[in-house]
């Protein structure tokens, strides 16, 4: 009896004490179509569900800072969930992002549990610290003659997307890369004029177990693209498993991850 008890400690000790803070750079290259060549490996560093709270502490948001920093990409994206519940975390987790710093800007769009908080505090503190949030909204990328246009929603699951304002006079002959908090509107006919969407939300389902996967996928449809590269006619979206937590401060099967990708043309 003793032997089983002791495999379930272990377990419990290294998905609490260990797993939540084993960051894993994941470096991915993504084949775009129509992809101009001056952005040919342009690299972006995503961020996602930071979850600063009374269960991840600030000091690991500065950890995971520091970290994603050093991947040296040419733009950092963020995709949500920053906060969980407090609006007392959002102005120190803002605070701990201002050091993320890249050539073509840091950019923001809000998740669900922001809107849980305060979506418009959390605007707010992001863009004090120099970091755009793309609340429906675009921009252009531009090296040279050559451009690439990024775009940003509100959280789907709120309701809060306005798709014409945040496609409003994009080229639909230039790539477009989407930032979406949530990764089910790959699913949506707005988006199939999209070239890359980038996710987060699931946390890779955060705690996953052998052949069985995560229970999480079997009891949320808006988590079925779980984590990693996903295809739906010509448009791509890349889910980050994330670096935060939520619920239970636990993590098994499902790394904390800073997702590196890699813009390659598609021959």
């Amino acid at each position: 009896m003793a032997t089983p008890l002791v495999g379930v400690a272990g377990v419990s000790a290294y998905a609490s004490l260990v797993e939540p803070y084993s960051y894993w750079i994941s470096e991915t290259d993504i084949f775009i179509r129509d992809l101009p060549e001056r952005f040919e490996n342009f690299r972006i560093t995503q961020l996602t569900d930071i979850h600063h709270s009374r269960i991840l502490g600030i000091e690991e948001v500065r950890n995971v800072v520091a970290l994603a920093q050093q991947t040296k990409p040419d733009m950092f994206v963020l995709t949500g969930d920053y906060t969980t519940n407090y609006r007392r975390f959002i102005e120190p987790c803002a605070e701990a992002l201002a050091p993320l710093n890249a050539p073509e800007g840091v950019w923001a769009v809000l998740g669900n549990h922001d809107h849980y908080t305060d979506p418009e505090l959390t605007t707010r503190a992001l863009e004090r610290q120099h970091i755009a949030v793309l609340n429906n909204a675009h921009t252009t990328l531009q090296r040279g003659p050559d451009s690439v246009q990024l775009s940003g929603i509100d959280d789907w699951s709120w309701n809060a997307v306005d798709w014409p304002r945040a496609f409003a006079d994009l080229n639909p002959k230039t790539p477009t890369i989407l930032l979406s908090h949530q990764p089910t509107v790959l699913d949506l006919e707005q988006t199939q004029n999209v070239s890359l969407i980038l996710s987060g939300h699931t946390h890779g389902g955060q705690v996953r177990f052998p052949f069985v996967g995560a229970p999480a996928l079997y009891a949320a449809n808006e988590i079925k693209y779980d984590r990693g590269l996903f295809r739906r006619g010509a448009t791509q979206l890349y889910v980050s498993s994330g670096t935060g937590m939520i619920g239970l401060p636990v993590r098994l099967g499902a790394r904390p991850e800073i997702a590196v990708l890699r813009l390659k043309r598609e021959i």
